[in-house]
């Protein structure tokens, strides 16, 4: 959800955890929290709610909000082939981060680079090279 907030809501959003809704700084929007407006909706984890409510509908966030619904809910609604080695890294980087801060940018570059990869197959088709070919570098003899 906070990747879809800066991406597509608000580029300047700034993020703070609390256990519940109640004490948050004035003019806080909480989100992903029982009894707030931008959660979980009907059979719709968060991020559906939130492409629903700011009209966000581009192939590439459709895509990204399918795997995290069958992650979030666990229901395997949508049953994205991507979602088990998401699950995966997700679990990596809790147990690398232990500050929720840098814990939520590792996240938010996880998603930012799912949905460039969606957009981009999106644009192409046929198969891409999995490595983009490097420059070669001068080596100095001594």
């Amino acid at each position: 959800s906070a990747w879809l907030i800066r991406r597509f809501i608000d580029p300047q959003a700034r993020f703070d955890f609390a256990a519940t809704s109640e004490g948050l700084a004035e003019g806080a929007v909480p989100f992903d929290m029982f009894g707030v407006d931008f959660s979980h909706r009907g059979s719709g984890c968060t991020v559906e709610t939130l492409c629903e409510v700011f009209d966000i509908r581009p192939a590439a966030v459709v895509r990204v909000a399918e795997i995290v619904h069958d992650l979030d809910l666990k229901d395997e609604r949508f049953g994205t082939p991507q979602g088990p080695t998401v699950a995966a890294v997700i679990e990596g980087l809790q147990l690398a981060h232990h500050d929720d801060h840098e814990l939520l940018a590792q996240g938010i570059a996880l998603f930012e680079a799912l949905y460039l990869a969606f957009e981009q197959s999106a644009r192409t088709s046929g198969p891409r090279p999995v490595a983009r070919p490097g420059r070669k570098k001068a080596r100095k003899r001594a």
